[in-house]
């Protein structure tokens, strides 16, 4: 029992830690305003992404709305905020300014200051002020991405002013010169307009897209330029960046002019893998004093999964495939000083890691896993010049600006790429495009249907296209039914990860088959889904789309098992949501990376077009994304179910020869489409 005075000071003692919390609250990192609206329910929200370092009360100053009012929209949040999660933030009508939660002016101080909060890197700092890592750096001498610690104070140099390839001409619109690699999408988004204001005002566009060094019309934007990228915590990112190229000055690795490098020295590689072994803890401890269902519930599915199959051994699968590539490697010849660091899922550990000198004269680094690590890793390689091999990282942001960087997974904006080829090559059929209601989506959605318009512009400009789209509710089969047409093929798209949507979509078009001609395209993670016959997918004979798919009875693919049985007694089972195999993608990573180094030295990043190592699973087809960006794998296969209960590799079609012929002038569109909607009331 706490006897009086005890007590007394058991309350002084909490009253501490409640302002020192108080304090901590208001001292979180910047939080930007998101521009992305979504309607639920008749009522418009913000959709924000919670970043490292964010607190509950730095969102709602940004947002100029009470803690209470987000946590009736989240309730979740009561229980903390958790990295990637989305939050819904009702809209205010009144049009409000920015707010820096971490800063606030300084009196008499004519500068601009930074407290370095944890989590934070130099990159992110920069992009927060609009500035470039070098401006931080020469207002600040001796500041490097590595030396970068919580609790340093920064000064912030001016705005610097970056002239724009557009400019106002007519009264309520302005004028946009189209850059390379920039879709309407993207131009839309960065104005804060819709694809169909722009349309509009530019009839000529049709339904293609933008070309390079194009003048278009711009209605008069609403919004500012705020970085609208959300982030997945998650491994498999599976975001597509909608916001257009920054590319950086041409990069052209001077390092390599000296032809004269010593090949046949002693490589020095990092290997950054979260392998995080520690013992369970026991569900009663975790469930102790917690009285939310829904939370328990979500404890309850998080600890199951992870008693099935431990995170850690995911990754130790990884590890072994990775001592197989190095030990072919020594055999070889190959002189390796190999790390392997335990990140342990930590920024604080990856940033200990990295105060240790002897990794700025590395020549190779694997990993990490986690966004949130691999943007430490990626500036400290950038600033450096060392290779970083990212596994399944997909999105295009950090690409953009470190031409070390190679991307072994393809982004998702690649992978629609391909598959509007694919889809458009088929033209002639009658294709339904089937989403889910949730809104969260539809950017990614009206992004993809765009590649797909654009490509029938390519395959077939001339003829008139049937497309239909179908919002798909799981009990409502009808609208899908009553898209079909019995006088031609359809094509049915269904490009989702949700496996309930994918088992609804795939049940009701097989019972159709004696009524209809079907074929779907599916997704990557349809292979992985548990609670679809297979046989559906052969008598509708899915297409499916990966980079990394594992034939179990390919040749290459069962010699590998049996070495990897011979070395560790066991095979590697653990794949990935999109199916990717650890240990065969641990190996072949490593040899791939390995034997450019033995073969080409640190020279291998100006070889790339004409190396191609025989892998158990690849190839690997890298193309640099821009000229001062890093390298992205763009190989993707195409897989199909026959009826025979196998899987067959195929080719998407190429595009056509170029056909001239003239046009009405009348006739801005050249083609028609019948663009139907079938909403569930």
């Amino acid at each position: 029992m706490i006897s009086y005075p005890n007590r007394r000071l058991l309350l002084a003692f909490l009253g501490l830690l409640l302002l020192q919390l108080s304090l901590v609250a208001q001292e979180s990192v910047p939080v930007k305003r998101s521009n992305n609206k979504v309607i639920l329910e008749g009522t418009v929200y913000y959709i924000h992404v919670v970043k490292p370092g964010e607190t509950l009360y730095a969102i709602s100053k940004a947002y100029h709305i009470s803690q209470k009012e987000i946590a009736i929209e989240n309730p979740g949040v009561i229980s903390g905020l958790q990295i990637g999660q989305a939050l819904k933030i009702p809209v205010d009508p009144k049009p409000l300014e920015e707010v820096d939660t971490s800063e606030l002016p300084e009196p008499g101080g004519t500068g601009r200051y930074h407290t370095v909060m944890p989590g934070e890197t130099l990159y992110g700092i920069a992009r927060n002020y609009k500035l470039r890592e070098k401006d931080i750096k020469q207002a600040n001498r001796g500041v490097s991405a590595a030396s970068l610690k919580p609790g340093q104070r920064l000064r912030i140099p001016e705005e610097v002013v970056v002239e724009e390839d557009h400019a106002y001409n007519e009264e309520g619109l302005l004028y946009h010169k189209v850059k390379r690699k920039e879709t309407l999408y993207s131009i839309a988004g960065y104005y804060g307009v819709t694809i169909e204001e722009i349309r509009a005002v530019n009839p000529e566009l049709g339904w293609g897209g933008p070309k390079n060094g194009q003048m278009i019309r711009i209605p008069a934007p609403q919004l500012s330029d705020q970085d609208q990228a959300g982030e997945d915590m998650g491994i498999e990112d599976d975001s597509v960046n909608l916001t257009g190229y920054e590319e950086i000055d041409d990069y052209h690795y001077e390092e390599f002019d000296d032809r004269h490098e010593n090949i046949r020295r002693t490589y020095h590689v990092a290997f950054f893998i979260p392998f995080d072994f520690r013992e369970m803890e026991p569900l009663d401890s975790l469930l102790k004093d917690i009285t939310s269902e829904n939370r328990r519930n979500r404890i309850i599915e998080r600890y199951m999964m992870e008693a099935k199959i431990p995170q850690s051994v995911q990754f130790l699968e990884f590890f072994q495939g990775t001592l197989l590539a190095i030990d072919a490697m020594k055999q070889s010849g190959m002189k390796l000083d190999v790390r392997y660091k335990d990140t342990r899922r930590s920024e604080a550990r990856i940033r200990s890691i990295l105060q240790d000198d002897e990794f700025e004269d590395f020549d190779l680094f694997i990993g990490p896993f986690y966004p949130y690590t691999l943007e430490l890793v990626s500036a400290f390689a950038r600033e450096h010049r060392i290779p970083l091999v990212t596994p399944f990282h997909n999105d295009l942001e950090l690409l953009k600006s470190n031409p070390y960087l190679f991307q072994l997974s393809p982004s998702l904006e690649r992978e629609y790429r391909e598959v509007a080829k694919l889809v458009a090559s088929k033209h002639m059929y009658n294709i339904v495009y089937v989403r889910n209601e949730d809104s969260l989506d539809i950017e990614r959605h009206e992004y993809f249907k765009q590649l797909i318009f654009d490509g029938f512009d390519d395959y077939h400009p001339s003829d008139p296209v049937v497309f239909k789209e179908v919002v798909q509710k799981l009990d409502r089969a009808a609208e899908l039914i009553y898209s079909l047409s019995p006088d031609k093929k359809n094509l049915v798209l269904v490009p989702t990860a949700d496996e309930a949507l994918a088992s609804s979509v795939v049940s009701t078009l097989f019972y159709q088959l004696d009524h209809y001609d079907i074929e779907v395209i599916g997704a990557p993670y349809w292979t992985e889904f548990s609670s679809i016959e297979l046989r559906y997918f052969h008598k509708l004979n899915l297409v499916f789309y990966n980079s990394f798919w594992v034939d179990y009875h390919d040749p290459d693919i069962e010699a590998f098992m049996a070495k990897y049985r011979n070395y560790f007694y066991n095979q590697p089972a653990i794949t990935s949501q999109k199916g990717i195999n650890y240990g065969i993608l641990g190996h072949d990573m490593t040899l791939y990376f390995l034997n450019a180094l033995r073969v080409y030295g640190r020279r291998f990043i100006l070889s790339l077009d004409e190396y191609q190592p025989s892998l158990v699973q690849g190839p690997y087809t890298f193309r640099r994304m821009s000229g001062g960006g890093g390298y992205e794998n763009s190989h993707i296969s195409f897989y199909r179910f026959l009826p025979d209960m196998s899987i067959q590799e195929f080719e998407v079609p190429p595009l056509p020869e170029k056909n001239y012929f003239f046009r009405p002038v009348d006739d801005p569109m050249r083609r028609r489409y019948l663009d139907k909607d079938y909403e569930n009331d």
